[in-house]
């Protein structure tokens, strides 16, 4: 049975976060609760992490365990994942989640400014260009 590991992350917007999964590949297998709800494990065993938001392991990857993100009482998530899920779910990849997130929150931060999201471009070099129009 693999362990969990807890990962302090500096996201605080859940719905950006979401999004955020879900631009990564998790579209349609994101699980968003206000309570915490347990997690399983790779034999289908609940544990006893909890979480707001989940990729259960059947999206996560063969023989894997539910991913999550657990909100604390700061309102930061800490993210939740196996010994077994790190070697994917690594360092590079909470990268990209956080440049995900970062795209999101300014999205959602330029559209209450009255502005929309035309497009989102991802440029070669890995950058995100973001073409605005003013309401």
């Amino acid at each position: 049975m693999s362990h969990y590991t807890q990962l302090h992350v500096e996201f605080t917007d859940g719905e950006c976060l979401r999004k955020a999964l879900e631009s990564l590949g998790f579209a349609g297998h994101v699980e968003v609760y206000s309570t915490a709800q347990n997690l399983y494990g790779y034999q289908g065993d609940l544990r006893a992490q909890k979480a707001h938001i989940i990729i259960r392991k059947k999206h996560v990857g063969q023989a894997s365990n539910d991913l999550g993100f657990e909100r604390q009482a700061s309102g930061k998530f800490v993210a939740h994942v196996s010994e077994y899920d790190a070697s994917k779910y690594d360092k590079a990849w909470f990268g990209k989640l956080k440049q995900a997130y970062t795209v999101e929150k300014t999205a959602k931060g330029v559209m209450k400014q009255g502005w929309n999201v035309f497009q989102k471009i991802k440029k070669a070099d890995g950058t995100v260009q973001m073409v605005l129009v003013k309401n």
